[in-house]
């Protein structure tokens, strides 16, 4: 699958890019979070959220779906969505779409690539019947809790995301769409 947005090429990364979805994916991740963590259970995150074994088989489950955001050629972001995946506390309120991860590159945030890359998740949501788009993101990083809230989604509930041996708690965000 294949989209284009006003500025972004959106692709379905394809198993022979596992290496490459590994690489953009563990940089992305480092740039945003290491500074905010313990060495060791970060380390330990890393070594297992981005074995290449790890990245195969979730680019290869049949209920995930991975995208690239290309800017002129050059992968600037990427995706992971879950179609049908409910949240895992009480949920009754429809059909769900994961947003499980997105992460832009640093050096082109704050310049509205996350609404477009948004816009798109909320679309093919759409395509897939559902109507709610949900999420979880971290309860210290007020700048990605407001971002979603400026592009209208609301808290509805809590998680914890285990970084290594380090609990997290997140907010569980959602917009109907």
């Amino acid at each position: 699958m294949e989209q284009t947005t006003n500025t972004l090429l959106l692709t379905r990364i394809l198993p022979g890019e596992a290496t490459t979805l590994r690489d953009f994916a563990e940089a992305t991740f480092r740039v945003a979070w290491q500074h905010d963590n313990e060495p060791e259970p970060f380390e330990a995150y890393c070594r297992e959220a981005f074995s290449l074994e790890k990245i195969k088989t979730e680019l290869a489950a049949p209920d995930s779906e991975f995208y690239f955001a290309r800017l002129g050629g050059e992968i600037v972001a990427y995706l992971e969505l879950n179609p049908g995946r409910q949240p895992h506390h009480d949920w009754d309120a429809g059909a769900a779409f994961q947003l499980e991860r997105i992460y832009v590159s640093h050096t082109l945030q704050s310049r509205g690539l996350g609404a477009e890359l948004l816009r798109f998740v909320e679309n093919r949501a759409r395509e897939t019947g559902a109507e709610w788009v949900w999420l979880s993101v971290w309860q210290r990083s007020p700048r990605s809790v407001a971002f979603y809230q400026k592009n209208g989604y609301d808290i509805f509930g809590v998680e914890t995301f285990w970084v290594g041996n380090d609990p997290q708690p997140d907010w569980l965000m959602r917009k109907k769409v």
